[in-house]
């Protein structure tokens, strides 16, 4: 190869490398050298947009048809097995052609055993072995609009492997597997059919893009799924999964002139053609209001959508600048004028640019009583005030400062780096345009955003009513009779037999030693202030921490709550949030079961500032009766809306129920009547006395240590002596001494099923370390032995795990959890067979060796970056261990045998009894089934939720 030459940027905060492969691939590079990792994306410019009208959600099951191999990953005998797929391929086009219900059973029945013969040839789902050969982690890939994505985090040393490995993965598709999987496709499209959100945005981009394919659902129509065709989908992959349709982004520790060598070493083989340009008709204008309604079972809100031109615009700097003003969660007018002045529960405003239109979102949720025409109402006021240039002249200069401190943030992340660069690729912008769009936001006057604003945001847009009520138009698509596969875990093709033995250059870990990393001095006043360096930039982290919460009080809780609408003698609730704004800094206050964080962050050339503004606010806080009502109001709705959600029954009111009993921290709370008697100056008087109680003090960022002690001395006042905590009160664990159902009726299309089981009533280092092995090789990712023998054998669900859960503190217990999401009519097949594998684990000594080797090179490549080094450690400390556990893990790791999670699987988890926590519509599961587990007790939401 001749001399590289990058394409690079001025004003980049990323400082990316671009470089063109000789076939069109295009290389996006970041270097970050904080940890010696890369995170990696692999994008294809094909999406649902690119889906053939009659075969919706083709890009989607292409993304889950990758990850099964090629003739060389996952084949022990391609020739034979070739032969085979060639017949299913066939034998689907029969079945989508024919239309008697008796002749496609019969053919899928062929389908079914042709499958299980085919399925002896292959070495199933073997990519999943290859990346945990190389210690990868985040292994994952999501189809949109325009986009495939294939995600990895790869150690540094492994960077020539893994190009090796999808060079291969990207040269063809093999349809291996594929009506298991199919299977996994339809659970995935039923899940759907449970979340409101999904349907919402179906509808509106239903109107907003009428003669246009972004109007198709990334998981297609349920028809379609029923009637897959092998050709299409090759035939998709042959048209965009082209080396010029696509590029790979890495940020992390590596150099970029290797990478381009060894990229066009693995991937100059591919082959381009000429992609073809997708073609699409102009949208008919919309002139007046389109309104819709949508019903599911969560709680009711109001969307409106804009449509407006795709992401090469040169109007995108003032749609970006306006979602600031409207909404930034500081002092945006959506956040200033209605949500801290109460006049609704929920509100945002967001901005979603694609390549060919872009969107304009507004959000709302009612508040007890109220109607969403009222919700619409509120939220265009808030464009009319724009449009009358109803804001502060400073406004919009403080909302660029508020991007470039939330970009300088997110950019430490070498995720964020790599999505940033995937965004632009994938939607069309060139990266010379990304970097200079603050450039283009700032030379927007108040004078040029009004006029904008006028000229586009009249009554063309989208009102869509979620409504809460039963969805008629409910899509289910039923599965069909197949027979499990007998996966055969132990079994290597020859490819992944040579990789294996490559050798990687050894990288060595780096542990921690909290007491140097973490400098601590006293405050005149004898507070502890603990201090870890910034690294990075001239941003701060600031936290007051109280070790006391809701379990020592729960009023005091409610006040800090409450704190967030209230003003001071000096400024009005408003007034501070914009203050706080102005210094692009972020003040809040949080309380949770056991601690209370004040926190302050931002940019440190407005520290003292910030410090001096909200200790003001803790001090000087004024009662309001009439914001105090409305909080309370709000509360309440909150409360109801919850029973609406299945995922907060589920995780929250369950799993709480199965931890505690019926009296639990979720459900110890303040009722009703209690909550509406409670005066404001009340919860003032708390807040004003928070200060006085004993905390210490954590600080994170540059400041020379007397300076930071110099400030904090000046305005941190305390009154001495500081008076003890308030003693929490203790919520025992119930243990599990018997199997015993929880049901939960909540009309849904799946069913949703918790396992949970209480262990060691204490910490204990040797269950952390095995459970961290058994995690890796039996309950989690996409090699573990739940997901290859729930998911990918025997199709019975999307979404499925098991985990030995560590506990928080030392004095609670280790748990067993493991989920399954399935149809009602496959619970017992899916429930059974998770309970037998936990039971009765499958043991293969070489994936138990792998899942080993995976952890060591985890471990050995992993960096608790400067931000989080002082959680870690407190996190530690309430184990009763101050010292950086992985190297813990590190030498049991060195030294554990397969045996020895064998044996731990006999000692601590076979024969364990478990509560099933199970959500679901009690009219389709098997009750009968359930009672065969065990007592069955059903739960209605007022036991769940204390109200």
């Amino acid at each position: 190869m001749n001399a590289v030459n990058f394409q690079q940027f001025k004003n980049d905060p990323i400082n990316v490398q671009i470089f063109t492969l000789s076939n069109g691939l295009q290389l996006f590079m970041s270097v970050n050298k904080d940890a010696p990792r890369i995170f990696t994306n692999i994008a294809v410019r094909a999406g649902s947009k690119h889906d053939p009208t009659e075969t919706t959600g083709l890009a989607h099951y292409l993304e889950h048809m990758m990850f099964k191999g090629t003739s060389k990953i996952g084949a022990l005998n391609w020739e034979k097995e070739k032969k085979e797929l060639d017949k299913i391929a066939n034998l689907y086009e029969q079945y989508r052609q024919e239309s008697d219900p008796d002749k496609r059973k019969s053919i899928y029945q062929e389908i079914d055993q042709v499958s299980n013969h085919a399925a002896t040839y292959a070495a199933a789902n073997e990519y999943d072995k290859f990346v945990s050969v190389l210690g990868a982690e985040k292994t994952n890939a999501y189809t949109w609009l325009e986009q495939t994505v294939y995600v990895n985090d790869i150690p540094s040393n492994e960077l020539e492997r893994w190009l090796q490995l999808e060079s291969e993965r990207f040269k063809m598709v093999v349809l291996r597997l594929f009506h298991t999987e199919l299977e996994t496709v339809y659970e995935e499209f039923n899940i759907n059919q449970d979340k409101d959100f999904r349907k919402v945005y179906k509808v509106l981009n239903e109107v907003l893009f009428p003669h246009h394919t972004y109007s198709q659902t990334t998981i297609g129509k349920g028809e379609h799924l029923k009637n897959p065709s092998h050709f299409k989908i090759y035939e998709f992959f042959s048209k965009y999964y082209r080396p010029n349709n696509m590029a790979i982004m890495m940020a992390g520790d590596f150099d970029p002139k290797e990478a381009v060598i060894l990229a066009e070493k693995y991937f100059g083989e591919l082959e381009p053609i000429d992609v073809p340009k997708y073609e699409f008709d102009e949208q008919p204008e919309i002139k007046e209001v389109v309104r819709r309604q949508v019903y599911g079972q969560e709680a009711a809100y109001l969307q409106l959508g804009w449509r407006f031109e795709g992401a090469n615009s040169d109007k995108m700097a003032y749609f970006h600048l306006l979602k600031g003003l409207l909404f930034n969660t500081k002092a945006g007018l959506i956040d200033l004028n209605l949500i801290n002045r109460q006049l609704l529960l929920e509100a945002y405003a967001y901005f979603s640019e694609h390549e060919d239109y872009s969107t304009f979102l507004m959000y709302g949720k009612p508040r007890e009583g109220q109607s969403l025409e009222e919700i619409e109402r509120l939220l265009l006021t808030q464009v009319e005030l724009i449009k009358k240039g109803e804001f502060e002249d400073w406004m919009l200069e403080a909302v660029i400062k508020d991007y470039k401190y939330r970009e300088m943030k997110s950019l430490e992340s070498n995720k964020a780096r790599v999505d940033a660069l995937t965004h632009a690729f994938t939607v069309g912008i060139d990266w010379s345009k990304a970097v200079n769009l603050y450039q283009e936001m700032e030379a927007i006057s108040k004078d040029d955003l009004i006029q904008f604003v006028r000229k586009h945001f009249k009554t063309n847009y989208v009102a869509i009513q979620k409504l809460t009520g039963e969805d008629a138009n409910i899509i289910k698509v039923d599965k069909p009779a197949i027979t499990p596969l007998e996966v055969n875990r132990d079994a290597e093709s020859d490819f992944f037999k040579a990789f294996k033995q490559q050798d990687s250059k050894p990288l060595e870990p780096v542990f921690v030693d909290f007491e140097k990393e973490i400098h601590t001095t006293t405050l005149s006043n004898g507070l502890r202030l603990d201090m870890v360096k910034n690294p990075h930039n001239s941003t701060f982290s600031l936290r007051y921490i109280f070790e006391m919460g809701k379990n020592s009080s729960k009023l005091l809780k409610l006040a800090i709550q409450y704190l967030t609408y209230l003003g001071t003698d000096k400024y009005s609730a408003e007034a501070l949030q914009l203050a706080f704004f102005k210094l692009g800094l972020t003040f809040g206050v949080y309380a949770n079961n056991k601690k209370i964080y004040v926190k302050l962050d931002g940019l440190e050339e407005s520290f003292e500032e910030g410090v001096e503004l909200f200790e003001h606010l803790l001090t000087h806080v004024v009662p309001d009766e009439e914001k105090l009502a409305a909080f309370i109001q709000d509360i309440l709705t909150s409360r109801e809306d919850a029973k609406k959600s299945k995922e907060y029954i589920l995780k929250n009111g369950l799993v709480n129920y199965a931890y505690y009993g019926p009296d639990s921290p979720f459900t110890d709370r303040l009722d009703a009547e209690t909550l509406k008697q409670i005066k404001a100056e009340e919860l003032t008087s708390l807040i004003k006395s928070l200060l006085g109680y004993e905390h210490h003090i954590y600080f994170y960022g540059t400041l020379p240590e007397s300076k930071l002690v110099e400030i904090l001395d000046k305005h941190h006042q305390v009154s001495l002596p500081l008076k003890p905590l308030l003693p929490a009160k203790i919520y025992p664990e119930v243990p599990t001494d018997k199997d015993q159902v929880y049901f939960v009726h909540f009309p849904m299309v799946q069913t949703e099923v918790l396992m949970m089981s209480k262990g060691t009533n204490h910490f204990d280092l040797e269950e952390y370390l095995m459970g961290s092995l058994w995690n890796e090789y039996f309950g989690i990712g996409m090699s573990s032995v739940v997901f290859q023998e729930i998911r990918e054998s025997k199709g019975f669900a999307y979404s499925t795990y098991a985990y030995y859960r560590t506990p928080v503190k030392k004095d609670e217990a280790h748990y067993i959890q493991a989920f399954v999401g399935t149809q009602p009519d496959k619970l017992k097949d899916a429930v059974t067979a998770l309970r037998d594998i936990i039971e009765n684990m499958p043991v293969h000594r070489k994936a138990i060796k792998a899942a080993t080797h995976s952890l060591i090179k985890k471990v050995e490549t992993e960096r608790i970056q400067p931000d989080n080094i002082y959680w870690k450690s407190e996190a530690n400390k309430k184990l009763g261990v101050w010292r950086d556990l992985r190297k813990d893990k590190y030498e049991f790791l060195k030294k554990v045998t397969p045996d020895d999670l064998v044996k731990f699987q006999q000692e601590k988890i076979k024969h364990r009894k478990f509560a099933y926590l199970i959500l679901g519509d009690k009219e389709q599961v098997d009750m009968d089934f359930l009672n065969s587990i065990g007592e069955v007790k059903m739960l209605d939401l007022e036991t769940l939720f204390g109200y």
